[in-house]
């Protein structure tokens, strides 16, 4: 005769000890949750293309607007140096994060830099703390694209 599940469970009041393979099963389906919550609300899939066609990418400034300069490909080839605001970044006590609005993080930080590495795109700067120390931060710019020699979110 095969004991049926029920019959299987500790009397009431005493603690059901984990098998390995349940331990390690539970482990395994919160890791995957974790890993799937990180590409799903992350911004990996947050494509930016345009440093494949563009050149010459900067940070700048556009009055007191914080922007990224580039020389953009129109799609017949011709260069175009083009210009684009950057929007909703802050300095969140020393650190560079994306919301809404006009962007503020210019002017609480220092040595702001756009870094390409390869698919990537970073706004990178020295960042003000609450303390008034500086720290080092970086943000991935999503969403920018080269649209036929203009920037473009």
């Amino acid at each position: 005769m095969v004991a049926s599940p029920a019959s299987r469970q500790p009397p009431f009041g005493q603690r059901h000890k984990k098998s390995k393979w349940e331990k390690h099963h539970v482990e395994d389906r919160f890791y995957l949750a974790c890993a799937l919550m990180t590409v799903v609300s992350g911004p990996a899939f947050a494509t930016t293309t345009f440093q494949n066609t563009c050149s010459n990418i900067s940070f700048v400034y556009s009055g007191n607007n914080a922007a990224i300069s580039a020389v953009c490909l129109h799609s017949n080839g011709t260069p175009n140096p083009t210009t684009l605001v950057l929007q909703g970044i802050s300095n969140q006590n020393g650190i560079l994060t994306q919301g809404s609005g006009a962007s503020t993080f210019q002017q609480s930080c220092g040595n702001i830099q756009i870094i390409i590495t390869g698919p990537n795109a970073l706004l990178s700067a020295m960042c003000r703390t609450s303390a008034g120390g500086s720290n080092a931060t970086s943000l991935p710019l999503s969403n920018i694209n080269n649209n036929n020699g203009t920037l473009s979110q």
